[in-house]
């Protein structure tokens, strides 16, 4: 029996959302390879994105227009509002999330 992993970032067992990716040998990269699976990605205009985001391409995410948390604490990704924003810890750290993009979001 394999044992539970626990998701900080939906606060669950066994995250489907978040499980280490399956092994992709020959498969193309599809740049979000190298973003652990609860990084929360800050936008400048203060929009957060999950790694996997079809808004976004991977190769774009730099300073100074994003900053990144990639270890968020737990529940950080659903109490992200106006009156709980995320500050970026690295890339640009002067970004802060107050909005969740919508299909990010709805993928959780």
């Amino acid at each position: 029996m394999s044992p539970m992993l626990y998701c900080e970032r939906h606060e669950m067992h066994n995250c489907a959302d978040c499980a280490p990716p399956a092994s992709r040998v020959g498969a193309p990269a599809d740049g979000w390879s190298d973003w652990p699976p609860a990084s929360i990605i800050i936008h400048s205009s203060g929009l957060a994105h999950l790694p996997g985001c079809q808004h976004i391409i991977p190769s774009d995410i730099r300073p100074p227009v994003y900053g990144w948390v990639p270890a968020p604490s737990s529940g950080a990704w659903r109490r992200l509002a106006p009156s709980f924003p995320l500050r970026a810890t690295e890339g640009n750290t002067g970004r802060t999330a107050v909005s969740r993009c919508k299909s990010c979001d709805a993928t959780q």
